[in-house]
């Protein structure tokens, strides 16, 4: 045995007396393809971490074949680079988009549907260049083998990915559609410190903790091999805000509070055809369909309310008789309904139109009113109607709602509605939770793009949704998945896809005048600061050494 450890101690004198592991002019670190194959294997590997595939733990690592391709690149290339994973990515996350061919008629139409998918993509893309920029720019300028630079490039490139999705978010009405710290919404305790910085926090210490793995990562190229035997604190300091953050989460699950308000909650999924709801000869179907469910749901004595999906009236209630007597019949027994619906309003310059959600009491007495805020484009109205409506099946465009509106239920706990991708607007959440609501609900129609990801996908933006309000809420979709989530991102009651069923479950209300978390009272804070933090190191690393040499040329003059 001693004679082994002795054999050990030559050969680790023998590496470390060698140069790089991979010596710089090697013809596989200048092959003008490997940047490329980093670049896509990124966009790869982000894409299966998120719901569709699942492997949520490639997250942490997903970034590092990226920042090896872009590292010794020139900022034009970097952002080329960059652009190229971020394309691969959202082609391959946001791919159940290609289903809108299935549901309009005609080459122009499918050929618009998916040429839109494609410019959908390269435009979320675009929000990758900073990142891949200020990845090339830092390697040259900060990293070494000095750790406090190292970590200050760690911190530096994490600002810039957290502030460009965040801006994502909300410029051009935005699309926070997939930011990384979606692919945790399954994973409860990782995902508690939402309640504090928001979704963005989360997103954060992806970026960080891949960052320390590319510095580590790098030693073994750029560094000597006698590095192996040195511990690399990058790589630990990474590690850090991911550990702190579970033993955070541990904690608050661990010391639930008990709130004492219970809503029983059924949800009806009725599993419509998309093209179904838009033919006029199959709205008696529906509305048979909506009732036969309605009324096996309000047969159950314990429950408070029943909750339809999104538009699930095939046509107005206000000017449909027929919808409307259906209402009465199934609220004859004193169960609320919560209908989605779409809405007409006769003004005297014309009908103003909405996507709704009207709760109905007794006998079809109207109790509440939501209409939804945050419009799709393309779905719901066409911006630039004069050139853009002949590309779109759309003839009719919808208004927007003037807020939120918290709805009482008698007896109960008062709500407020999301419709739709609202759930992913983390300000709309926010907002409801700020007027008084004490629980959300979700009404959407995935009929759209199912069967596909996008399901799992919707539902894991809500998650993180109840996290950061401590909120818990309803989903109720067309197609599924409809469940129930606590205010802690567990999800309880589930409904399997594409079939028609009615589910009921508990859901806990916040109790009245309870806190609001940092992140309802504040927004999301650490996204604002990000931002500006991220155009500040920007331009730090694109313009400070050239400023820095100037006043030094001036000096000497």
């Amino acid at each position: 045995m001693i004679g082994s450890f002795k054999q050990l101690d030559q050969r680790r004198k023998q590496l470390e007396s060698q140069q790089p592991v991979i010596p710089l002019d090697h013809p596989v670190l200048k092959s003008p393809f490997l940047p490329i194959i980093g670049s896509i294997l990124s966009g790869v590997l982000l894409a299966l971490a998120f719901p569709g595939f699942g492997n949520a733990t490639l997250i942490f690592v997903a970034l590092v074949p990226l920042m090896f391709a872009v590292q010794s690149a020139s900022v034009k290339k970097a952002a080329l680079l960059s652009l190229l994973s971020g394309f691969v990515f959202f082609v391959m996350s946001l791919w159940w988009l290609s289903n809108l061919t299935n549901r309009v008629e005609g080459f122009g139409l499918k050929t618009s549907a998916m040429l839109g998918f494609a410019v959908l993509a390269l435009y979320c893309a675009l929000y990758f260049m900073p990142f891949g920029m200020a990845v090339a720019l830092g390697t040259r300028k900060w990293i070494g083998n000095v750790l406090w630079k190292n970590v200050r490039f760690m911190g530096a490139v994490t600002l810039v990915w957290v502030g460009s999705e965040y801006l994502r978010g909300f410029l051009f009405t935005g699309f926070p559609w997939n930011p990384l710290r979606v692919s945790q919404y399954a994973h409860p305790t990782i995902i508690q410190v939402a309640e504090w910085g928001g979704v963005s926090i989360v997103s954060a210490y992806i970026v960080f903790m891949n960052a320390g793995a590319f510095v580590t990562f790098r030693q073994y190229t750029h560094g000597t091999r006698a590095k192996m035997y040195k511990p690399h604190f990058e790589l630990m300091i990474g590690i850090v805000p991911v550990a702190l953050s579970v033993a955070y989460g541990m904690n608050i699950l661990m010391n639930r509070q008990q709130l004492p308000d219970i809503v029983n909650v059924a949800l009806v999924q009725p599993n419509i055809e998309q093209a179904a709801k838009w033919d006029a000869e199959k709205d008696q179907e529906i509305r048979d369909m909506l009732e036969a469910l309605t009324t096996v749901a309000s047969q159950n004595d314990e429950v408070d309310i029943v909750i339809w999906p999104e538009t699930a009236v095939p046509d107005f209630v206000r000017t449909s008789r027929m919808s409307y007597d259906m209402i009465r019949r199934v609220t004859a027994g004193g169960v609320p309904v919560l209908a989605g619906t779409m809405d007409v309003e006769f003004t005297d310059t014309g009908k103003r139109y909405y996507n709704s959600s009207i709760l109905y009491g007794k006998d079809g007495e109207e109790i509440g009113k939501y209409d939804k805020q945050h419009l799709v484009p393309f779905g719901e109205y066409v911006p630039f109607p004069k050139l853009m409506r002949t590309f779109t099946p759309i003839d009719v465009d919808f208004r927007g709602g003037a807020g939120s509106t918290v709805i009482p239920l008698d007896g109960k706990a008062s709500f407020s509605v999301l419709i739709c991708f609202e759930d992913i607007v983390a300000p709309l959440a926010r907002n409801a939770t700020l007027a008084g609501a004490r629980w959300l609900v979700n009404q959407t129609n995935d009929a759209w793009f199912d069967p596909s990801s996008q399901s799992e996908q919707h539902l894991a933006h809500a998650v993180f949704r109840c996290v950061e309000n401590r909120i818990p809420m309803a989903r109720c979709c067309n197609t599924g998945i409809s469940a129930l989530i606590d205010a802690y991102g567990n999800v309880g009651l589930r409904t399997e896809p594409m079939t028609g069923t009615v589910d009921s479950g508990y859901l806990f209300p916040r109790y009245r005048n309870m806190e609001h978390t940092f992140y309802t009272r504040k927004g999301n804070v650490v996204g604002k600061v990000s931002l500006v933090g991220g155009i500040g190191v920007f331009l730090m690393l694109r313009f400070g050494t050239r400023i820095k040499r100037k006043k030094k040329d001036e000096g000497k003059n």
